[in-house]
């Protein structure tokens, strides 16, 4: 008996989406990873941050009372998520002409054209998606927040959601400026100096701190570095075998220059030159290339709210999950559109579980 099946369908996309296989994203898997209860069947999601611990329990004379310890700074906030949102047409000429790589006599249908072509637009899609997930990932490390344009069309800005997670009448702890800037010529102690006053802002804080992000700027000064480049050829056969280095070598333009005990604090050295084609086609840095930041892996999370979504017949639902497609068929011109939605919010588990320098080589 033949199978039926509705490839247009929402669910049957979601299906296939969740087969797909996109670019990889250091930044979101490595420091943003998603969890089960990450997934909110509502408009907002609710953001849960609070401060790290790394008090000492007092001395105390045996039949004295316990003296309390007091809650830890906390913090919940409700956010609505930025909105990502981009379609790709289906025309009825789409499916009448030779697909890509398709044999020039082909028997295909005009069905299993559409099928074939509805597979590689969410492939296309998604890859897409998840590069602006990369990105909001990596402004919210780099700013403690971060601020997106959100477009009203192709070319026309709407507003620009903001969102920092941080008291700006406290100041930013996830900020440190190093000066004098770095260069070849910069002593071993003083690049030491600067990296282990960013950990210990994290280590008083009972943050954990185990690597050490930098630029590809700040990878060439590093490597000009004789006491650098020591300890990283004492330490090479150490690093050639870290599970770490097997784990970055699926990021592109990602890597593990070495182990660095920089004043006690011993830091796993990542070179991140991972890029983007921007709106007006230029290719950029997720990391700025003069930039360093010290944090440690799992710091942050990526939540996503749900997406309301009506049927064909008109119906409207609520629909959980990282990703929801959708089809909007407009007979007259004989297109279907396929629409692709996300609500993605990147946010820290701790207040500030990162610590990052701008231009910190010259």
């Amino acid at each position: 008996m033949a199978l039926n099946i509705n490839i247009l369908d929402t669910y049957f996309m979601a299906g296939l989406w969740r087969g797909l296989s996109p670019v990889t994203t250091f930044f979101r898997d490595r420091y943003f990873p998603t969890g089960d209860g990450d997934i909110y069947a509502a408009d907002k999601v609710l953001v849960e941050y609070q401060d790290g611990d790394n008090g000492m329990a007092p001395f105390m004379v045996d039949r004295a009372d316990p003296i309390n310890v007091s809650r830890q700074g906390y913090e919940i906030h409700d956010y609505a998520p930025v909105c990502i949102k981009q379609a790709r047409n289906l025309t009825a000429d789409d499916l009448k002409a030779r697909g890509f790589g398709e044999a020039i006599l082909s028997n295909s249908s005009e069905a299993e054209r559409a099928a074939r072509l509805v597979a590689g637009d969410l492939a296309l899609l998604e890859r897409r998606f998840t590069r602006a997930e990369e990105l909001l990932c990596a402004q919210t490390m780099l700013n403690n927040g971060f601020s997106v344009n959100e477009m009203l069309d192709a070319n026309t800005v709407g507003n620009v959601a903001t969102v920092q997670y941080y008291d700006a009448n406290q100041g930013n702890d996830g900020v440190h400026t190093i000066s004098p800037k770095w260069t070849t010529s910069t002593g071993w102690d003083v690049i030491v100096g600067d990296v282990r006053t960013m950990c210990r802002g994290l280590a008083r804080r009972g943050l954990p701190h185990t690597d050490l992000v930098i630029g590809q700027d700040v990878a060439d000064v590093l490597l000009a570095n004789a006491d650098f480049k020591a300890l990283l050829n004492r330490d090479s056969g150490i690093i050639i075998a870290s599970p770490i280095v097997q784990e970055l070598t699926q990021y592109e333009g990602v890597s593990l220059l070495g182990v660095v005990n920089f004043g006690g604090y011993r830091l796993n050295v990542i070179v991140c030159d991972e890029q983007y084609k921007n709106a007006n086609g230029v290719w950029t840095n997720y990391f700025p290339a003069k930039g360093v930041m010290v944090t440690a892996p799992g710091c942050g999370h990526l939540m996503y709210a749900h997406i309301v979504h009506m049927d064909e017949d008109g119906n409207i639902q609520t629909i959980t999950g990282k990703r929801v497609p959708d089809l909007f068929v407009d007979r007259r011109k004989k297109i279907r559109e396929l629409i692709l939605e996300s609500r993605p919010l990147a946010a820290p588990k701790n207040y500030s579980p990162w610590v990052y320098a701008a231009n910190a080589v010259s």
